[in-house]
């Protein structure tokens, strides 16, 4: 009821507005020569119906540009029309553009000008980085966080991207004034640090734009106006193209199979990429008013996961039994034994997926027009192999490897009014939805059939004598060589089975008033509804045997009534208990509290005064957020209601966590210094929520958690709840300078602090209260907001406009991260064991630190019409990366291996950090630099209508092998310093012990990116030939 009452006191008194996707348009009209200005002067914006006329001190207003570029067509009595086109307005700033007249006595053909792209945005109060489809248009790279990894500010790491410091996810995405952000990614059974790869999870997060779709790119890091929210480091809007009034086509394709799959071609790996897109765009065939853009795109690797891997081949291995196969002892594995890698290739590691976006906008009247933007993208992929571990792992299993399927799809509409020159609104409605799904080959979706032996037999599997099912529902044992390395047998199936989804619907009002020509109003917000189900059935075998007995004897139905088949099932698995909401036991849509859907409402409010006076702006903004994730939870977190004959928590004792409100103050200010200086300043407050996969458990794991019985609150691998997580906060002050040091030359120089609270971390419930535990003993472990830190740093941008063919672009960032805790996980060790592990009280370098990072971006060439028939057309784009390597913790070698084996035990501090012996404070080194280049050569042949441009891409231009992590008890990427340990020297007794070893780990990192999930080199030089046709 308290919901429903939410959401029907703000649909009818204040819709939840959206922040505006529209630009502004302004500047001065007079006369060239007197200076004087030219009041009813007419401006109008070629190709569309917006336009104003110029006040009494020659002042104009257009409102509601939707982002692009243009052509401004300024007329006035007795003086000659001026036109200057490429005019870009970008969403949500203001663009000045002057017209200075010529009078004449006589009627002259109209000036037509093309205007410069600005050098410094004069009009933004705080940092906006604008990226423009002529900007990506010829870079080597692709992807929307590689393109933001250019600018100032970001730090890309591990595949991870964090801006002025900040943690995983803390940057909200929007396309189109849709929210393209989900706010829960699977975290799944391990990562970084917890023996395991994430197998399976998703390998894009947030919904994306097919990069020729793009038409602008905006970036604003770290602190923004009363607009914005949802991302505590930064907010990135991405506008669609939309068509003109002319058709266009065009056609990429690229490939870089100037090789097979791993094979060479000039001292370079083909990994089986291509990828082709197609755009359309232009008036709709028999109603022209209506512009369309559509753009599809298909993308294909053979191995996804560009690496470099050192060529090896073991012959002759055989088993040894350590794993149960004693009966096989020193007969030969598959393959005749035989285990072989070429270089730089991980084999069947593919992924694919088509993707088809596009807009249609359809001006209804001269005051109404509506937009219309729709993405939808199909994703296949295996869920394990994208590392060279798991290749290993499953050399002789490829074909039962689990896949992974994912569904993405948006739509928004957008209706734009304009009541009168000064004033207009939008309405936008949206709906998103993704599903994903991790399943066997074989079986599908069929997840009982995975470990069913009799199922398996019948497709052929576990017929092979020296492969047979160990019982029932357990598929044959691993093959053991070498001192128990394993392998997994061939056909033996995934003993996972997961789907879920994750649904939005968006209201939304933006209301925008130029109450005078210095002050623009704004009140606005957003209203998000989310729906989100999980059904992830960690250990099927287990969950069979529950429900069928380990021979299968036993009745299903023997159970006295649902609810206890219920409990019994979702109990299964030990610690790799079923994680269900939003479905039954059996993997049907169910949506009774408290095991149905997790509902999230994320509601927002804000009022922004925007004060102009020439190129003084001042903006002052209120935000109200209310951010309501109705976890389930029980009512008394001390003493939880239990059903003592099931050891199961009453579920109707357990209620939905409060909500949470805040008011958020910004305040922004910039103005000119002098003509060519503009200073700014900024101060805002700004709240997120964490992943909510941190947060949304199913009853089953609540249960067991808090169950006196069955919690294991001490343990590395302990359970937790999150619950009683909370929002975490960030307080922002930045000021900058922008300065134009010639005609084509800027600088923009950027100072920034944050200040970082209420950070999530893995912590103690402790019990309250005299008479229930007087010392305040753990409880529980759950994800509590007790970690904090600050960042400050510097960011200097140099911009060079195309002069004599070259365009430049240079960063440059300083800065320093600190806090108790890199991500939520990092202080686990202190619930495993608080008589040796305390909770930091002090900051350190946090694990995403890199004091130095920058890049450069050179781009020469000739356009059309210049340097002759040779050179017409010919460029190159040179685009250099640096930085000076992340913090980490030098450790000194094991004593023993606890509970490690003599495969990874190079590694098992990153595992277990219980087994972390550092030899200096935390986080106190750093890796080594890193420079890398990437290169785009192309030449575009005119040919009438037609242009064609044929490229090449090379990723790495001279192929370095980038050390981006390295081991911590060695400081090198090449030695984690087992094999040099005198604990190691009885197991180079063993045969073929440290020629394997050298193989696998020292020269592949298997247990490395096994235990940590992530590589200690970046990718190797890739060149990929294009073709790119436009009509």
């Amino acid at each position: 009821m308290r919901k429903k009452l939410l959401i029907s006191f703000i649909i009818a008194i204040t819709p939840l507005f959206i922040f505006a996707q529209q630009g502004k348009l302004r500047g001065v009209v007079t006369d060239n020569k007197t200076g004087e200005p030219l009041p009813g002067a007419n401006i109008t914006l070629e190709g569309t119906t917006l336009g104003a006329a110029a006040d009494l001190s020659g002042m104009y207003i257009v409102l509601a540009v939707s982002p692009g570029r243009y052509t401004v067509r300024v007329n006035y009595i007795g003086y000659q029309t001026l036109a200057i086109s490429n005019i870009r307005v970008s969403a949500n700033l203001t663009t000045t553009e002057d017209f200075q007249l010529t009078p004449t006595t006589i009627d002259l053909e109209a000036v037509e000008v093309v205007a410069k792209r600005p050098l410094i945005q004069r009009n933004t109060t705080n940092t906006i980085r604008m990226t423009t489809q002529e900007d990506i248009q010829n870079i080597a790279i692709r992807g929307l966080d590689n393109i933001l990894a250019l600018e100032a500010g970001t730090v890309l790491q591990d595949g991870i991207l964090h801006v002025r410091g900040g943690r995983e996810r803390e940057v909200a995405y929007l396309i189109d004034n849709a929210t393209a952000t989900i706010p829960y990614v699977e975290i799944g059974t391990g990562g970084r640090g917890m023996q395991s790869q994430n197998p399976g999870l998703s390998e894009n997060p947030n919904y994306s734009v097919i990069q020729e779709a793009i038409e602008e790119i905006q970036m604003q890091a770290g602190g923004y106006t009363a607009e914005l929210g949802g991302g505590n480091s930064a907010v990135v809007r991405t506008t669609v193209r939309t068509g003109g009034s002319q058709y266009k086509v065009s056609v990429d394709y690229r490939t870089d199979g100037l090789a097979s799959v791993g094979e060479q071609f000039l001292g370079t790996s083909s990994y089986g990429y291509q990828n082709a897109v197609l755009t359309l765009s232009g008036p709709m065939p028999l109603v022209p008013k209506l512009r369309f853009f559509v753009a599809g795109q298909y993308n294909y690797m053979g191995n996804r996961t560009p690496s470099f891997i050192e060529p090896f081949k073991f012959e002759g291995l055989t088993e040894d039994g350590y794993s149960g196969r004693s009966a096989f002892i020193d007969s030969l594995l598959p393959e005749n034994g035989t285990v072989e890698f070429k270089r730089n290739h991980l084999p069947d590691n593919w992924r694919k997926d088509g993707s088809i976006q596009g807009t249609l906008l359809f001006p209804l009247t001269d005051a109404l027009k509506l937009r219309f933007t729709g993405n939808y993208q199909d994703i296949k992929f295996l869920a394990q192999g994208r590392t060279f571990s798991s290749s290993l792992d499953n050399y002789f299993n490829m074909d039962r490897r689990p896949e992974r399927n994912e569904k993405w799809g948006l739509a928004s509409l957008r209706a734009t009014h304009i009541l009168n020159p000064k004033t207009f609104y939008e309405v936008t409605l949206s709906y998103s939805n993704r599903s994903a799904e991790r399943f066997d080959p074989v079986f599908k979706d069929d997840w009982r059939a995975y470990t069913d032996s009799v199922a398996n037999y019948e497709k052929g599997y576990g017929v092979d004598s020296t492969n047979q099912w160990r019982s029932m529902y357990r598929p044959p044992m691993e093959y053991s060589t070498i001192y128990d390395f394993t392998f997994e047998a061939p056909g033996d199936p995934t003993n996972q089975y997961e789907k879920n989804s994750q649904s939005n619907i968006g209201a939304a009002l933006d209301f925008t008033t130029q109450l005078t020509k210095t002050w623009e109003l704004k009140a606005g917000g957003r209203f998000d509804q989310w729906t989100m189900r999980r059904f992830n059935i960690r250990d099927i075998s287990d969950l069979m045997e529950v429900e069928y007995g380990v021979d299968g004897s036993l009745d299903p139905n023997r159970f006295a009534d649902d609810y206890e088949r219920w409990v019994k099932l979702a109990r299964s698995g030990d610690r790799l208990r079923p994680i269900i909401y939003g479905y039954d036991i059996d993997g049907n849509e169910y949506d009774e509290f408290p095991n149905g859907p997790r509902k999230p409402l994320f509601a927002s409010f804000y009022v922004q005064n925007k004060f102009e006076h020439r190129d003084m702006i001042l903006n002052i903004g209120l935000r109200f957020e209310r951010i309501d994730i109705n976890a389930p939870m029980p009512k008394d977190l001390e003493e939880p209601a239990f059903d003592e004959d099931l050891d199961w928590i009453i579920e109707d004792e357990m209620k939905e966590s409060d909500p949470y409100d805040y008011w958020l103050p910004r305040v922004t200010f910039s103005f000119p210094v002098t003509d060519k200086t503009v200073f700014y300043t900024l101060y805002g407050k700004y709240v997120q929520m964490p992943n909510l996969s941190s947060i949304y458990h199913g009853v089953p794991k609540i249960s067991m958690t808090v169950s006196e019985v069955t919690r294991r609150p001490y343990g590395y691998f302990g359970d937790w709840v999150g619950f009683s997580a909370q929002p975490e906060h960030t307080t922002q002050y930045e000021m900058g300078i922008r300065q134009s040091i010639s005609d084509n030359f800027a600088l923009t120089a950027t100072g920034f602090y944050r200040d970082l609270r209420d950070q999530l971390r893995w912590d103690v419930v402790r019990a309250v209260g005299e008479e229930y535990d007087p010392e305040g003993n753990v409880v529980y472990a759950g994800r509590l907001n007790n970690d904090f830190g600050t960042v400050k740093g510097v960011e200097l941008t140099l911009e060079l406009r195309r002069t004599k063919r070259l365009a430049a672009k240079a960063n440059y960032t300083w800065s320093d991260t600190r806090g108790t805790g890199s991500d939520s996980r990092q202080s686990r060790v202190c619930v495993s064991d608080e008589v040796i592990a305390e909770y930091p009280t002090l900051i350190f370098p946090l694990d995403h630190h890199q004091p130095h990072r920058g890049s450069m971006m050179l781009d020469y060439r000739f356009g059309k019409g210049d340097g002759g028939k040779i050179l017409e057309g010919l460029g190159m784009n040179l685009l250099l990366n640096f930085n000076s390597g992340h913090a980490y913790t030098k450790i000194v070698e094991p004593e023993n291996l606890g509970q490690a084996n003599p495969w990874n035990v190079g590694v098992r501090a990153l595992g277990d950090s219980r087994f972390r012996n550092p030899e200096e404070p935390l986080n106190s080194s750093l890796t080594p630099w890193n420079f890398n280049i990437d290169l785009n050569l192309n030449k575009v042949f005119y040919l009438g209508r037609f242009n064609v441009d044929v490229y090449v891409n090379v990723l790495n231009l001279f192929d370095t092998k980038h050390v981006v992590n390295v081991y911590p008890m060695t400081g090198t990427s090449e030695d984690d310093g087992w094999l040099r340990a005198p604990l190691a020297a009885p197991f180079q007794e063993i045969p073929n012990y440290t020629d394997f070893y050298r193989a696998i780990n020292s020269d592949n990192r298997w247990a490395f990116q096994g235990v940590w999930g992530q590589d200690l080199y970046g990718t190797p030089r890739q060149i990929r030939l294009g073709v790119r046709l436009e009509l």
